[in-house]
């Protein structure tokens, strides 16, 4: 029963409920020119704001877009330096085959062992 007691009754409005709810929304009169927006001001404003916005959209585009040009150059570099790695690799490769030694061996005046000799080191001379 405490329930049903809450529940507002609903029904035609009369006089006095129609006042009260007007009076819950002030009164509208003529708005003053003197309290009128300054409409010039806000949309310099506005303005203003999307200029800057826009500048800092434009240097952050032109960053990005240097620093992919640095990386580009960075990575023909990289790619030189393993070419030339690879070039080395290469010679140091075909110098140090055994042919290549034997060869060189060869014009230094060096000629291959006749007997197989030992060297002791715990043997004072």
């Amino acid at each position: 029963m405490a329930i049903t007691t809450l529940i507002p009754v609903i029904g035609a409005p009369t006089a006095r409920t129609k006042k009260a709810l007007l009076n819950l929304v002030p009164a509208l009169g003529k708005i003053n020119t003197q309290e009128k927006l300054n409409t010039r001001k806000f949309q310099l404003l506005l303005g203003l704001v999307v200029t800057v916005d826009l500048l800092v959209i434009a240097t952050l585009n032109l960053l990005m877009t240097q620093d992919a040009f640095t990386l580009q150059h960075l990575k023909h570099e990289r790619n030189i330096a393993l070419d030339q790695r690879d070039a080395t690799l290469r010679l140091v490769n075909a110098k140090g085959s055994p042919d290549q030694l034997a060869v060189q061996a060869h014009k230094l005046g060096m000629v291959p062992a006749q007997e197989i000799k030992y060297l002791d080191l715990a043997v004072k001379p």
